[in-house]
């Protein structure tokens, strides 16, 4: 029976969670790159990670336990969003620092300049 990549990664913490959830589903599976990943450490980033495979048969079991799990699906959509939000308003208070400290500048040289 042929295997197929069912999912990549780098993160070796994902491989042994996705290894005991295979196990007890009794999903036959290969990881391939996992000795490469572990002892090269930082150089490891440059291969192509740590990959999954399962046999052809059992392709969407382990798909539905990927999917119930948050490893496909909607996982990543929290990381890559970014919030905009505490950028703007730290450059907003900048500004009305700013326009504070000019004021305080005009008032002082006015209040200097009184006859």
């Amino acid at each position: 029976m042929e295997f197929i990549t069912i999912y990549n990664t780098h993160d070796t913490t994902e491989v042994s969670i996705l290894k005991n959830l295979f196990d007890k589903e009794g999903i036959e599976y290969k990881v391939l790159g996992e000795a490469t990943a572990s002892s090269a450490g930082i150089a490891a980033s440059g291969n192509t990670g740590i990959r999954i495979q399962v046999r052809e048969d059992e392709r969407e079991k382990a798909k539905e336990i990927l999917v119930e799990s948050g490893f496909l699906g909607h996982k990543k959509d929290h990381h890559t969003k970014r919030r905009s939000g505490p950028a703007v308003n730290r450059w907003v208070l900048i500004f009305l620092a700013a326009l504070v400290l000019v004021l305080v500048a005009l008032l002082i040289t006015w209040f200097m300049n009184v006859e």
